[in-house]
């Protein structure tokens, strides 16, 4: 499928429905699912949402929806239809959030104070708490995260959970081990620095994984963009050759053996976990989506692509 989630919802947010359906959400509250074979099914704005930069979709058929903005606000979906906003934050700016399983998440937004804003669930998204970790390193001078595609933080495991920062003159990857009661920071190349950081992360499991960014002000910087760690963000390979520049979105599948990057370059894929990148199409995106079959993406003005892939 290739055309439009909605026209002229430029989304960041998307996440597939089952196997025939993807749902894209985005600026002023405004989301829709959008079937593969091109059926559109509207959904009323969510109100007093600014812009929807994650979702997530439970296997009760209910959904978590995050939204950024000069005061972050998350809201739950129900399978029926019904809102109802769950967690506001008072002015917090809020860059993205993640689930280890069906009852537990976590959220992280810019920093307040001391630490990086932070917030849990144990109850599928229905309730949230901020908390403040036991341990946390001392932040940078102006280091935050970049909402981007809500694809600054993963969980992995029972208990693991990363998230990546920019703007400061080091980019770093945060990491718990203990659902976010303590954490270290581990320092990265990637450039930073004004625009300049980590915009997203895709890890296939705790040690491995891909981070990439550069400054959407001067998105044709490609030296140090995109980099591979094999131990958990100890060391880092710069994985850049071949990308044309600044990336807002890198996701792939449980293997890590086919990964996608998207930004205003145009889109990429690799199968060799960024040793050759290969142009997909010229075309840029915000966001990908990737499961065992598909991928897809998602950009400005409403444009979306769905792709069935095989290797």
């Amino acid at each position: 499928y290739r055309g439009h989630s909605k026209e002229g919802l430029s989304g960041r947010a998307m996440t597939f429905v089952n196997q025939d359906a993807v749902i894209v959400a985005g600026p002023k509250g405004v989301f829709c699912g959008r079937y593969f074979g091109g059926d559109l099914v509207e959904q009323p704005p969510l109100n007093g949402a600014e812009d929807i930069r994650d979702i997530h979709l439970f296997h009760n058929g209910t959904i978590s929806l995050m939204s950024s903005g000069d005061t972050g606000r998350i809201y739950v979906l129900g399978f029926n239809g019904e809102q109802a906003l769950v967690f506001d934050t008072n002015k917090v700016f809020l860059d993205g959030f993640d689930f280890w399983d069906e009852q537990n998440g976590i959220v992280y937004g810019d920093p307040v104070n001391t630490h990086f804003f932070l917030a849990k669930t144990s109850d599928a998204g229905r309730s949230w708490k901020a908390f403040k970790p036991a341990v946390f390193p001392a932040i940078l001078n102006k280091e935050a995260g970049f909402a981007a595609s809500g694809t600054g933080i993963q969980c992995l495991d029972d208990s693991t959970v990363y998230f990546a920062t920019g703007m400061a003159d080091t980019a770093r990857l945060f990491c718990s081990y203990d659902q976010g009661n303590s954490w270290v920071a581990k320092n990265t190349p990637l450039k930073s620095g004004g625009s300049y950081g980590i915009y997203s992360i895709y890890f296939w499991s705790e040690k491995e994984g891909m981070i990439v960014g550069g400054s959407w002000e001067q998105t044709d910087y490609a030296k140090q963009i995109c980099y591979y760690t094999s131990d958990g963000g100890e060391t880092w390979i710069n994985r850049s050759k071949g990308l044309g520049g600044y990336l807002s979105c890198i996701q792939g599948n449980e293997a890590g053996t086919c990964l996608f990057a998207t930004g205003d370059q145009g889109t990429y894929f690799t199968l060799d976990k960024g040793l050759h990148w290969h142009l997909l199409f010229e075309r840029n995106y915000y966001s990908i989506v990737v499961n065992k079959d598909f991928v897809a993406f998602a950009g400005r003005e409403g444009s979306l692509e769905i792709l069935r892939y095989q290797f």
